[in-house]
């Protein structure tokens, strides 16, 4: 055990206090996953309380995903490892849970969250020449717009996910993934019609090709204009018109006629 001091006095919180310091034990690497934690009575004798006390703090561990008991002969607390995947979905409630409002206010928030985040993991992702080929195939399916909006939404998700992954960095695809997991499960009121998920989709394409030709500032400017339009979808009412860009008309593309001089007067 670390030698760091055991709480001192009558506290409070004593397997609070036993918890903190155990915590602190395991992040700080002095128990790595897979240790066995002192026994039972080794920690009663150390930290001076009764075993009630000492298995509330243990159990405060365990909820927190930090140590799991094993029965049987060589059993005992023992450090856990969780998956990203695991770690990403405990980060998940906790944020749907903690930014929670009504009629999904927090919703817009998550998105603004999760494509700062995704600024960097795109940055990192075009530094490092990551495979895209997760987010090409998302985009291949959400070409297909006769998909239900259900699919659709699916797709996104799991584009995100991959744009997160691609980063190669395993911490911010941990964190993105539990703001993405947040932010998805609340349903949007408003639908995804053609002309929507066409907006989605040039983003998404953007996105893929700056990463694959190495622009980063592409990336950037794609996501910053993706931000800006899921923030004006978020902002308009339900049943209210969406902001859309039309493309221009043949018409507009066209030079003017060049225009003639007149003859001077004389």
């Amino acid at each position: 055990m670390s030698s760091t001091s055991a709480p001192e006095g009558r506290a409070p919180d004593r397997a609070s206090a036993i918890a903190t310091l155990l915590q602190e034990n395991i992040l700080s690497g002095h128990y790595g996953p897979g240790d066995r934690l002192p026994s039972e009575a080794d920690l009663c004798a150390h930290f001076k309380v009764s075993r009630p006390t000492l298995r509330e703090a243990l159990g405060r561990l365990t909820a927190r995903g930090l140590i799991a008991a094993r029965r049987g002969a060589g059993g005992g607390a023992f450090v856990t490892q969780p998956s990203a995947a695991v770690a990403g979905e405990q980060i998940a409630t906790l944020i749907a849970l903690s930014t929670r409002a009504e009629d999904n206010a927090h919703r817009p928030l998550l998105t603004e969250a999760r494509i700062q985040l995704q600024l960097g993991c795109a940055e990192l992702a075009v530094l490092r020449k990551a495979d895209i080929a997760d987010l090409r195939a998302e985009i291949d399916l959400q070409s297909d717009f006769s998909i239900p909006d259900s699919d659709f939404v699916a797709s996104m998700r799991r584009m995100n996910l991959a744009l997160a992954v691609a980063s190669g960095n395993p911490a911010m695809a941990m964190v993105a993934q539990g703001l993405i997991e947040a932010e998805f499960a609340v349903t949007p009121q408003t639908g995804y019609a053609t002309r929507i998920r066409a907006r989605f989709l040039s983003y998404h394409v953007r996105i893929a090709n700056g990463i694959a030709g190495g622009r980063a500032d592409d990336t950037r400017a794609a996501l910053m204009e993706l931000w800006s339009f899921e923030s004006d979808r978020a902002g308009a009412g339900e049943g209210e018109a969406q902001p859309v860009e039309r493309p221009p008309r043949m018409r507009d593309l066209r030079l003017p006629p060049v225009q003639r001089l007149n003859p001077l007067s004389e």
